[in-house]
């Protein structure tokens, strides 16, 4: 048998990435048993790349399934990875803002004070001494300008 390089996309694509020293990889296999005890073995492989800008990394991964039904391998390019991305970013947000909701409610219902209750007292005054300030304090640097463009016409 001759030793020859394959030509399919997958293989070539795990070649390319694999030989290139700028991109970072991980890699995990998972034993996966149905209710039956059929084995799956899974074999995941993970590529990050620098951007062309430095700043924007890409990722693709490489998915090989082995079972005795057969073997599957997937290449899934950087598109199909931002989306499964997004899509596990937005899970985790939604996810934090429903435990988020519940933590609240829970405290209302126990009665227990919600925030840094003197933070929030801080806050609050603040803003009406700003409000305060803000309309007697136009007054008053209307009268300091005053007072200063007085003294600069006698030259003091």
């Amino acid at each position: 048998m001759a030793d020859t390089i394959p030509t399919d996309a997958f293989s070539r694509r795990l070649r390319e990435l694999t030989d290139n020293p700028g991109a970072v990889r991980a890699e995990s296999t998972v034993h996966v048993r149905d209710f039956y005890g059929n084995v799956a073995t899974w074999h995941v492989s993970t590529f990050r790349l620098p951007g062309g800008d430095g700043t924007n990394a890409t990722e693709e991964s490489f998915l090989q399934r082995n079972a005795a039904d057969g073997a599957l391998r997937l290449h899934l390019p950087a598109e199909v990875m931002e989306a499964i991305n997004r899509q596990r970013d937005r899970n985790v947000t939604r996810s934090r803002k429903r435990g988020a909701r519940k933590a609240i409610e829970t405290k209302r219902t126990n009665g227990t004070p919600i925030g840094n209750v003197a933070a929030l007292r801080k806050a609050r005054t603040a803003k009406r001494k700003k409000r305060v300030l803000s309309a007697e304090g136009l007054e008053n640097i209307r009268r300091g300008q005053r007072r200063r463009r007085r003294l600069e016409a006698r030259g003091e």
